[in-house]
């Protein structure tokens, strides 16, 4: 290749960088100027949890209190996908009655329990489970699965560990984001079990169900 032609080359290629350059450029004034902004999400994520004062340990046959090692304390935590009503109808419309509901949005409602824990009449050993919901016109359950890590959607009623009847009441105020409350009902003395309410709103309705900690000499 003689010098003439490297030298025609090189004048092409300088030219074409030079385009880009002047076009990256144009690119980056455009989006300055542009009128787009963020905007809200139509989920996000969010959690709810009650933290006790020690945690199992020996298998589960010791509540070492207060403990401070790196094992920590003990949870029961909800981690859910919260959808925002925008506007709309949500039970009976969004979320349809007689029809399995991910009890949020995207991924799947995960309870994580590190204590045996009884939700209802419903004995559920610690671990980590999915929560769904089935709304009727006249009331709810709360359907605890095996199943975990799964996209919310997919759900298999063959992994149910059971289900539980929830509480229905109408709100006197719409609920624009889904929210899953666990509320812990603090005892004065140390010798009641923890226990507490579940609740579930969403539009302008509610639904609960009570919680208590399971404990081997109380069974």
């Amino acid at each position: 290749m003689n010098r003439n032609t490297l030298a025609s080359q090189l004048i092409v290629v300088l030219a074409a960088v030079g385009c880009l350059m002047f076009v990256s450029v144009d690119v980056l004034l455009d989006a300055r100027q542009s009128p787009v902004r963020p905007n809200v999400a139509p989920s996000g994520r969010a959690t709810t949890a009650v933290s006790f004062d020690g945690r199992l340990m020996g298998g589960g046959r010791m509540w070492l209190n207060r403990s401070t090692s790196h094992s920590g304390p003990a949870w029961m935590t909800i981690d859910y996908g919260q959808p925002h009503a925008r506007g709309r109808t949500i039970f009976g419309d969004v979320v349809p009655y007689g029809r399995i509901w991910r009890l949020g949005a995207n991924t799947a409602t995960h309870l994580t329990l590190d204590l045996h824990v009884r939700i209802g009449e419903l004995e559920i050993p610690r671990g980590a489970y999915t929560l769904y919901m089935l709304p009727r016109e006249d009331g709810a359950d709360l359907v605890v699965s095996k199943q975990t890590r799964q996209w919310g959607t997919e759900y298999d009623d063959f992994l149910d560990l059971g289900r539980v009847p929830l509480r229905r009441r109408s709100l006197p105020e719409t609920v624009e984001s889904l929210a899953i409350t666990l509320q812990p009902s603090l005892s004065p003395t140390a010798e009641v079990l923890p226990a507490g309410l579940l609740r579930i709103a969403w539009g302008t309705m509610e639904f609960s169900v009570d919680w208590e900690v399971v404990w081997q000499d109380s069974e």
